[in-house]
C-alpha cells in the first residue's frame, strides 16, 4: 500500500468547466486499480501505474463526449495535483484532496 490508496475527490478545470471525480484507489506494487465516478456514473481506471509519489492512469469517457483522459498526479500527504490530457486539447490542471 502507498500513500495513494484510498478515497479522493479530484478536480479537473476543462475548458467546459471543472468536473469533479470521486476516486477509488489501490496500489499492487506499481499496478493502479480502481474507479472514478463523475456526472455520468462510474469508469474503471485503465493502464493505471504507481511509481514513488507519482500516478498515472487513464479514464475512457462516454459521456458528454467520448474522450479518454490520460491523468499524471503527484501525491503530497493529503492532496494530489497535477494534469489531465484528452487528445489535442491543453492539458487540464488537476487538484484533488483525500476524503475520509
Amino acid at each position: 500500500m502507498t500513500g495513494v490508496d484510498g478515497k479522493w475527490a479530484i478536480h479537473v478545470a476543462t475548458l467546459a468547466g471543472s468536473r469533479r471525480y470521486d476516486l477509488t484507489l489501490t496500489t499492487a506494487g506499481t499496478t493502479l486499480t480502481g474507479t472514478a465516478v463523475g456526472a455520468t456514473g462510474a469508469l474503471p481506471i485503465r493502464d493505471g501505474r504507481a511509481v514513488g509519489d507519482t500516478v498515472e492512469f487513464r479514464l475512457d469517457l462516454v459521456a458528454p463526449v467520448p474522450m479518454s483522459l490520460s491523468f499524471t498526479l503527484r501525491v503530497i500527504g493529503n492532496q494530489m495535483t497535477g494534469t489531465a490530457r484528452s487528445g489535442p486539447f491543453p492539458a487540464s490542471t488537476v487538484v484533488g484532496t483525500r476524503m475520509g
